[in-house]
């Protein structure tokens, strides 16, 4: 059973080739690794190559007891390296999913390193605001598109990381919306050779649109929803793909229904 347990975790969790340590360790947490995997020091030893970094992964066994898969892989990734280490800074990023990725990287180091208030974000991520420091560098290193766009946002200590990320990734579809809004009015125009941001393939006609106006292809979002995760996987808003889904050879273009978590 716990073979069968270490085999999942590497499959769930292996760093892909050229993906950076920061963003690895974003999609560790957002996949779970904070939640439900509990490891104890001999079987985190036997992860093998986990992070594909011989330092992370020499680490992860050290701390004694049992824990998280997400702390063990914090605790190693901070005794190994510093955030001048881990974070690689991009005199400019070219597309929106570079500047997401870019402003996840930001936000990870100030997480895991930083001196700030994030540094109460460890077991949510996406709880985390831009400090000042990431707001300069996401600007100074933005194409002039992103430039024009970001000099329309007021900046405040409590602009949320995760809002964003989502005015980057939608700005070209609704440039007259902020991230301070929660709401807008413009419709999504055609995406033209975007990519999918689950696989980072080229979309197609094979796509889903789920009701926050965001596309992925069909078969990446259904195993996106019911394998790891039922938010969409840029702006977080919640939505489940109904029983019914279009067969996989139809090219129509597919809406999925919302679907809002209950108040307490």
């Amino acid at each position: 059973e716990s073979q069968r347990k270490l085999r999942l975790v590497r499959e769930r969790f292996t760093r892909l080739p050229e993906q950076s340590l920061l963003l690895w360790l974003y999609e560790c947490w957002f996949a779970g690794a904070h939640v439900d995997v509990l490891l104890d020091s001999a079987e985190a030893k036997q992860l093998g190559s986990l992070s594909q970094d011989v330092a992370i992964d020499r680490g992860l066994g050290r701390r004694t007891g049992t824990h998280s898969l997400w702390m063990r892989l914090v605790g190693s990734a901070r005794e190994a390296y510093t955030a001048d280490e881990l974070l690689v800074r991009r005199d400019r990023w070219n597309s929106r999913l570079e500047g997401v990725q870019y402003l996840t990287e930001l936000s990870v180091a100030d997480i895991l390193f930083g001196n700030t208030r994030n540094s109460r974000c460890l077991e949510d991520l996406d709880g985390a605001c831009c400090t000042w420091d990431m707001w300069q560098a996401l600007r100074e290193s933005a194409p002039p598109l992103y430039a024009r766009a970001l000099a329309s946002v007021a900046w405040s200590r409590n602009l949320k990381v995760l809002k964003l990320k989502a005015f980057i990734w939608d700005y070209r579809l609704e440039p007259s919306s902020p991230p301070q809004d929660s709401s807008s009015s413009g419709q999504p125009q055609p995406r033209g050779d975007d990519p999918c941001t689950i696989c980072h393939e080229e979309l197609g006609r094979s796509s889903c649109e789920l009701e926050c106006g965001h596309e992925f292809h069909r078969e990446c979002i259904r195993t996106w929803l019911q394998e790891h995760s039922s938010t969409c996987p840029i702006c977080r808003d919640y939505a489940v793909l109904p029983a019914a889904v279009p067969a996989r050879n139809s090219s129509r273009g597919y809406t999925a229904r919302p679907w809002k978590r209950s108040g307490f």
